[in-house]
């Protein structure tokens, strides 16, 4: 049971690199590369938008190469990529070049968490007394790289001036091909490649669940919304350095307590439940700043929004494994995956484009709690 904890654990090391570094950390850097760069929040919301298209075809694809490369060897690959992609984004300011490192980041992103998901499920099945919680622990591994980026990338940046965004990719990049090597002598000792490949034979069908599907990619573009402008709009109301590292370190910490908060819901609710209220908790959590901009109500809504936001993947996977045959899961995590890329591509870039429109940011985070309640009534519709 440890080792098989441990183990992961140490795949849980992918989404940080995948997600909390490539992804997310991107949202603490955005400021002072838009002020570095001369950037409008639509180009600062491209880069969020590019990577999702690339996490589309990630999700889309990262079955049929697991099965042709193995489990391990996708994940491994895909680590790799992430690293050189978020080295190179340190190296040129060319904006055709920083698109095309985040597209790759997308897709090398999206094969670690589907393949990373699928071992994860077939270690956590080992273990079904508490299979919510070893599952919880793999998504968990994304808000371990929130917190690590959000105690360093600020601090950072307020001591060696915001023009040394470059050197803190490029520090990033080193810290995450630690976290790749660890990952993947983790991948390579767990065995899920055979359930792989049937499942790329067995197809999956999405149009039975397409109502948390919807509701799946109308979270995703909400809650990435916030993730990508959140930090400008502490930034644009004078919030200190500190603050903003402590706003993203709490949804870091607050997403990797998750596993213990949640458990009973995710393992005791039928239907879309589970996801449905965590998705609307997370909207409650994503309109507290909006409601109240003090220093405690922003640290309350990362605590809110942090505790819920990888708790609501997490919910996909345990809806995955209640409602999809175990030959199908990789491919339905690939199906839930690109859902959540869509939403990812359509929410920031269409939120920076309100925001330039309307020449406020506050805009735009409100369509982005619009959009996730959005996707919690239309999940309710769902029945297995």
């Amino acid at each position: 049971m440890k080792t098989t904890l441990g183990r992961i654990c140490l795949l849980a090391l992918g989404p940080a690199l995948g997600l909390g570094i490539a992804r997310f950390a991107y949202g603490l850097l955005l400021p002072a590369m838009k002020s570095d760069l001369g950037w409008s929040y639509s180009q600062a919301g491209w880069l969020n938008t590019i990577n999702a298209v690339g996490y589309i075809a990630g999700a889309a694809t990262s079955a049929a190469t697991a099965r042709w490369l193995g489990a391990a060897r996708t994940y491994g690959f895909g680590a790799l990529i992430t690293v050189v992609s978020v080295l190179s984004l340190g190296i040129t300011d060319n904006f055709a070049a920083l698109s095309l490192f985040r597209l790759l980041s997308g897709v090398s992103g999206a094969c670690i968490f589907v393949t990373g998901g699928a071992m994860t499920m077939a270690l956590a099945a080992e273990r079904p007394q508490g299979r919510s919680v070893a599952i919880g622990l793999f998504y968990a591994g994304a808000g371990f790289g929130l917190a690590v980026t959000g105690l360093l990338v600020p601090e950072w940046l307020e001591k060696f001036g915001q023009e040394t965004w470059r050197s803190m990719w490029q520090l990033l990049a080193a810290m995450g091909a630690i976290f790749a090597v660890a990952g993947y002598l983790a991948a390579r000792e767990t065995h899920a490649g055979s359930a792989i490949r049937e499942s790329e034979r067995r197809r999956y069908a999405p149009l039975g669940h397409k109502w948390i599907l919807l509701g799946y990619a109308a979270f995703g573009a909400g809650s990435t919304g916030y993730m990508t402008f959140m930090v400008a709009y502490l930034k644009s109301d004078g919030q200190p350095a500190w603050h903003v590292g402590l706003f993203w370190t709490t949804i870091g910490l607050a997403s990797m307590a998750a596993p213990w908060i949640w458990p009973r819901l995710l393992s005791g609710t039928r239907n879309a439940v589970a996801f449905s209220i965590l998705v609307g908790i997370n909207g409650l959590g994503m309109a507290i700043p909006l409601c109240n901009p003090s220093f405690a109500a922003m640290i309350g809504s990362a605590l809110v929004f942090g505790s819920t936001f990888f708790a609501v993947v997490a919910a996909t996977s345990e809806f995955v494994r209640r409602h999809v045959e175990d030959s199908r899961h990789t491919a339905a995590i690939g199906t839930f995956t690109l859902a959540f890329g869509i939403g990812q591509t359509l929410g920031p870039f269409s939120i920076g484009l309100f925001t330039d429109m309307t020449g406020s940011l506050y805009t735009g985070l409100l369509i982005g709690a619009v959009l996730v309640a959005a996707g919690m009534i239309l999940s309710l519709f769902q029945r297995s």
